[in-house]
């Protein structure tokens, strides 16, 4: 699908939800409205299921693009039990798909910053010690789905006041100090 096609998405699914909002159907709801261009851009010069990403309410674009479902995004809008995020039990638009390696957040803000650079940390790590990253009996991977690429990017963004907490100073610095494969997007109000 085009960008263009993304961002019109990524609108109509937040204006649905707006809608469904004030008929009381939906009791919150984020607004991604104005963040479409850049969030798309992203998700598609990315790739999914590949890279990792830690992405913050406002990117329904992303998510789009990466291969979410408009259907999936109003299932966790509405609180349904077959939501791929949470089953419901999250807030909407907390985005969390395990098939394209969108990985859940807290609701608190800037927590995903120092999540990603833990990741990327890891994919270093792997880098390094390759053997590291293969099973073995008794391995607790054998009940876990993991996958590494030694070229991978983590992927986080964040909104502008989140840039005033500690979290973010911290992550910032471990991952300059490790550089990290690490993209960070601060996008503004």
């Amino acid at each position: 699908m085009d960008a263009y096609r993304l961002m019109y998405m990524s609108r109509r699914v937040d204006d649905r939800e707006i809608l469904l909002k004030r008929q009381q159907k939906v009791f919150f709801q984020i607004s991604g409205a104005g963040h479409e261009a850049l969030s798309v851009a992203a998700g598609l010069a990315l790739k999914p299921a590949y890279d990792w990403f830690y992405p913050y309410y406002r990117d329904r674009g992303l998510c789009l693009a990466l291969g979410a479902t408009p259907y999936e995004m109003l299932l966790g809008a509405v609180g349904a039990a077959d939501d791929p995020a949470s089953g419901g039990r999250q807030m909407p638009s907390h985005w969390a798909f395990k098939h394209l390696n969108v990985v859940s957040q807290s609701s608190c803000t800037g927590t995903q910053v120092l999540q990603a650079v833990g990741c990327a940390e890891a994919g270093r790590y792997f880098a390094r010690f390759p053997n590291a990253a293969r099973k073995a009996d008794g391995d607790y991977r054998e009940f876990k789905d993991v996958s590494f690429h030694d070229d991978e990017l983590v992927y986080v963004s964040l909104g502008d006041g989140t840039t005033s907490q500690g979290e973010f100073w911290e992550s910032m610095n471990a991952a300059a100090l490790m550089k990290l494969p690490l993209l960070v997007c601060v996008q503004g109000q």
